[in-house]
C-alpha cells in the first residue's frame, strides 16, 4: 500500500502509461488508506509537500490480484477503488498449500458472481487482456 501511494505521489503510473502493474492481495490496505490519501493531497499541495497529482487517472491504471484472503467484503472494498476488468485470479501457489487453495478456489466461484463480477473474466479473461496488449 504505501509503495502504490508513493508511486502516485509521484504520479509514476501516468508518467510510464506503458508499465502493467499488478498489487497482490487485493490491493491489501490501499482501498481503506486512498480515501484518506485523497482527503489530505490538498493539505499537503498547500504545504508544499506535494506536487498537484490525479490519484484517479494513476489508480485507475493498476491491476489487482484476489490471491490471499479474497472474501466477498474484501472484493466490494477493492470494487470501490477499480473495475472488473482489473482484477485478476491469484492463489499464492506454491507458498500456501493446494488443499487450502482448491478451497478457496470453490468459496471464489460462489461469490464472485453475487459480486456482479464474471468468472470467466476474473479467472482467465481479464489477464489475458493484460498481458496480450
Amino acid at each position: 500500500t504505501r509503495a502504490i501511494l508513493n508511486m502516485v505521489a509521484h504520479n509514476v503510473m501516468v508518467r510510464y502509461s506503458n508499465l502493467k502493474i499488478v498489487v497482490p492481495h487485493c490491493g491489501s490496505f490501499l482501498p481503506n488508506a486512498l480515501p484518506r490519501f485523497k482527503g489530505l493531497l490538498p493539505v499537503m499541495i498547500a504545504q508544499g509537500y506535494m506536487q498537484a497529482v490525479d490519484v484517479d487517472a494513476n489508480i485507475s491504471r493498476l491491476y489487482f490480484d484476489i490471491a490471499g484472503a479474497a472474501t466477498p467484503d474484501v472484493i466490494k472494498s477493492l470494487l470501490t477503488i477499480t473495475e472488473p476488468s482489473h482484477i485478476l485470479y491469484g492463489s499464492d501457489y506454491p507458498y500456501a498449500a493446494a488443499s487450502a487453495l482448491k478451497g478457496a478456489k470453490k468459496s471464489l466461484e460462489s461469490s464472485i458472481p453475487s459480486l456482479g463480477l464474471s468468472l470467466q473474466s476474473v479467472f482467465t479473461d481479464n489477464a489475458k487482456a493484460l498481458f496480450n496488449n
